[in-house]
């Protein structure tokens, strides 16, 4: 995923590095990569484990984005298919930036199932 900006931008509408396990608006930059991964084990009719991770880098320019340094974050949750017939899970994840440990409350998903 990369997002790009140019002009007058304030900075809350900038774009970061949105990844679980870094907090919103940490790194910012007129120009974002990003890349993340996240895989899940169906343990049985309704709960499942997932695995999570990525990197992505902020710039002030497109140009500079090959010496930006690399921000890395991932980690672990579970789900549980609470109404079956709408797909809704909820969950917890745990994660880990390149500063601190962060814990996500998940309800619902950006999957269809």
């Amino acid at each position: 995923m990369g997002e790009l900006s140019s002009g007058s931008v304030p900075f809350y509408a900038l774009p970061y590095l949105d990844m679980r396990g870094i907090p919103a608006m940490r790194y910012q930059g007129e120009d974002v990569l990003l890349t993340e991964i996240e895989t899940r084990w169906k343990v049985s009719d309704r709960w499942s484990l997932l695995g999570f991770g990525g990197v992505g880098r902020a710039a002030g320019k497109f140009t500079e984005l090959d010496n930006a340094e690399n921000r890395w974050a991932g980690g672990t949750g579970f789900r549980y298919l609470l109404v079956q017939k709408l797909g809704l899970n909820v969950g917890i994840d745990i994660a880990r930036g390149p500063e601190d440990w962060a814990f996500y409350i998940q309800v619902g998903s950006a999957w269809k199932r």
